[in-house]
């Protein structure tokens, strides 16, 4: 089941990349290639303005109009999720500063060590806020397990480390990257419906394979769902950070799942939604690559426009 989840979540992110992927290029491509004709449009409309209306109407026009139409759409997603990206790196760096401030030292550390062994414990950080009874993964490129002083002495020693296997999956994955990647594509492609779904996706199948980590490296999957019955129940006033890796969402499946690894259920899937979505694909890289399609069409130029001037007065 681990590598079933691993392997879902890995696919959605690869979904999303190449998404991202085909897009950008098909933006630099259209960047690169829109220029000329651009400039042809300036200098047509420039030599007949009283027959703008009949100049328009040449498909050669086509692909000077187009293909801007989807540089916006796509520099519009980008203005939607530059800024939140911006915010998540800053509010996670701040998050986590303030979490190492609130670091205390101790007995817990020899707790933790018996538990899950000396390597593990270095990536481990055990902090005093009495505004949440919270375990989660923070951090891009060295991530750490942050556990709530409260939680650990809420939970017994198998709890706590079915717990800590369980973020040390994240850890090992590098989930709180994936995600804000994730998240950041999504925030770009808010215009396709399908994104959110796989957002939810992958956050859903990350968890699950975590769990599943957690319970073959453990053998008890009773302790982690008392465990996580636990921390639901818990007082959580302190807001994370939208990277750290946690998901209050559906705990009654996951419990479940636990005792009854049949009742593995995915966040439902829309073929309406997907077959919009894309719809919209294509035609977002059809627009942004149509100066290639448009390239054997006849340029209008000034002569032809006053060729179609001098054939309207006559008529």
């Amino acid at each position: 089941m681990i590598n079933y989840h691993s392997r879902k979540a890995g696919m959605t992110f690869a979904i999303l990349s190449f998404i991202a992927g085909i897009a950008l290029l098909s933006l630099f491509y259209s960047i690169n290639r829109i220029v000329e004709p651009t400039l042809t449009l300036k200098k047509t409309l420039q030599c007949c303005p009283d027959l703008v209306s009949n100049c328009l109407l040449y498909l050669a026009m086509v692909n000077s109009i187009i293909p801007w139409i989807g540089i916006g759409i796509l520099f519009l997603g980008l203005l939607n999720g530059l800024p939140r990206l911006i915010l998540s790196i800053i509010g996670s760096l701040k998050f986590a500063n303030r979490l190492e401030s609130a670091r205390i030292k101790g007995r817990i550390y020899s707790r933790l060590k018996r538990l899950c062994g000396q390597e593990l414990v270095k990536r481990i950080v055990v902090f005093d806020d009495r505004r949440t009874n919270n375990a989660f993964t923070i951090g891009f490129l060295k991530p750490k397990i942050y556990l709530s002083n409260s939680l650990c002495k809420r939970l017994k020693n198998d709890e706590l480390k079915a717990v800590i296997l369980h973020e040390a999956h994240h850890m090992k994955k590098h989930d709180p990257l994936r995600l804000l990647i994730v998240a950041f594509a999504c925030d770009i492609f808010f215009f396709i419906p399908l994104s959110r779904y796989l957002k939810e996706l992958f956050i859903s199948s990350k968890e699950k394979a975590a769990d599943d980590a957690a319970v073959a490296a453990s053998k008890r999957p009773l302790e982690l769902a008392s465990a996580l019955v636990k921390l639901l129940r818990s007082k959580n006033d302190l807001v994370l950070n939208p990277t750290a890796i946690w998901e209050p969402g559906s705990p009654t499946e996951r419990v479940h799942r636990l005792i009854n690894p049949k009742m593995d259920k995915s966040p439902d899937f829309s073929y309406i939604r997907s077959a919009i979505s894309f719809l919209i694909v294509v035609v977002l890289v059809g627009m942004l690559t149509l100066p290639s399609f448009a390239a054997k069409l006849p340029i209008l130029n000034t002569t032809n426009c006053r060729s179609s001037h001098m054939l309207i007065i006559n008529d």
